[in-house]
């Protein structure tokens, strides 16, 4: 079962973003130049011009939602979640399908009214057919372009007198600590158990709750394993190999295991913050 509030890597980079539309912008006219599904074989001037203009269509949907994912992208402290991707996609596709509406039917078929029932009839007959091949493409582009960013915290961030509250699933599960105090934390099927730092020490505390949505309640909170959560200012070292790597934490012998996607944000965090890393 797809958990849609795991963190994923996100393109924040406009560059990136835009060569992700020029490809895309390049495959639809010419998919449309091959399929012909307009029947534009015959009496069509400027055919391969004209349909080289959708890709003005998915050019420009693309870079008009940017900035305003960015801005999601950075109130979610540099966290993309599998919901966001979601939303993103279905949401931009529509414009696409809107934009394409109306460049087809205004300059490839020259007419001059339209109806709702024509958007609809459009988006069904030519939008739909091409999201199977362009989507797929567009994910697997945005993986590849996009990275999990760890930022680095500034000291005014890390003062112990800002507090939070961290909530489980059941009403009397509430849990306030100091946000610098926060560990690490564990998940174990439906529970999530919590370390953190007290005059006496390390303690735990269980809470039911997914990974997800604790993660959610801890600004601090990085995920390293899809599994555990910690707070890097604990950080020790990375150590292990390119099969298996484990994080150690300044106030526990337990090891946490590092997952390869998490090392690589990790890595270039450690690097931009002049830290020693060990493999």
């Amino acid at each position: 079962m797809i958990s849609f509030n795991k963190t994923i890597a996100y393109t924040k980079n406009w560059k990136h973003t835009f060569l992700i539309a020029l490809l895309l912008g390049t495959l639809v006219p010419v998919l449309l130049m091959t399929l012909e599904p307009f029947d534009n074989s015959n009496n069509f001037s400027y055919k391969y011009l004209i349909l080289s203009g959708y890709a003005l269509c998915i050019i420009s949907p693309l870079m008009l939602v940017h900035p305003i994912e960015n801005f999601i992208y950075k109130i979610q402290t540099n966290r993309w979640f599998i919901i966001n991707e979601c939303i993103y996609i279905i949401a931009t596709l529509f414009m696409i399908f809107i934009f394409s509406f109306f460049y087809h039917f205004f300059v490839v078929s020259g007419l001059h009214s339209f109806t709702f029932e024509s958007i609809k009839s459009f988006i069904i007959s030519f939008g739909l057919p091409f999201t199977p091949i362009a989507v797929p493409l567009w994910l697997y582009l945005r993986s590849k372009y996009g990275v999990i960013e760890i930022p680095i915290y500034e000291k005014e961030n890390t003062e112990k007198a800002k507090t939070i509250t961290i909530v489980g699933n059941n009403k009397s599960e509430t849990l306030t600590i100091f946000e610098a105090d926060f560990i690490f934390a564990k998940a174990q099927q439906n529970y999530v158990d919590v370390y953190y730092n007290t005059e006496n020490g390390m303690q735990q505390e269980t809470l039911r709750n997914t990974l997800s949505n604790i993660m959610k309640q801890l600004p601090k909170a990085w995920q390293v394993h899809r599994s555990y959560l910690v707070n890097l200012d604990y950080l020790e070292s990375v150590e292990g190999n390119a099969r298996k790597r484990f994080i150690r934490i300044s106030t526990t012998d337990e090891t946490i295991p590092i997952s390869q996607v998490y090392f690589k944000a990790l890595n270039k965090r450690l690097s931009n913050s002049s830290q020693e890393l060990r493999n």
